[in-house]
């Protein structure tokens, strides 16, 4: 078993290139990310920390990053309530029509971002 990211952050891959395994969709947004989460645990991985951390709204940033392990075997029930949970979350967002206001603070959010997948790593070791 070991763990790996699935983001849309080019930083994170940055950050971690030859350290981990890095699956990295920079077109994608983070619902898609977390689609692609949520099938990872439909084939067993599970969640190694809340994909949602750090209460950042889905509209105040672009950037996702979801740190799985990966697993054979049955569904982790925990992994995919969480997820599910994750994605209701964002659709809401998304229905509600939640402004996003990204503007000049591309570069702040990704490290943010980074910061949140950083302290999950830190609490692994």
């Amino acid at each position: 078993m070991y763990t790996y990211v699935v983001t849309n952050n080019t930083m994170v891959s940055e950050k971690l290139d030859g350290i981990m395994e890095v699956y990295l969709f920079p077109e994608d947004d983070a619902m898609q990310i977390l689609i692609k989460a949520r099938d990872r645990i439909h084939l067993g991985d599970k969640l190694v920390a809340h994909p949602m951390a750090g209460r950042i709204r889905p509209n105040e940033s672009p950037y996702k990053t979801v740190l799985l392990e990966r697993h054979q075997g049955e569904l982790d029930i925990m992994s995919f309530t969480v997820i599910e949970d994750s994605i209701a979350m964002v659709k809401k967002y998304i229905e509600g029509g939640m402004p996003i206001h990204y503007g000049e603070v591309l570069d702040d959010l990704a490290m943010i971002d980074w910061e949140l997948l950083k302290s999950a790593l830190d609490e692994m070791s």
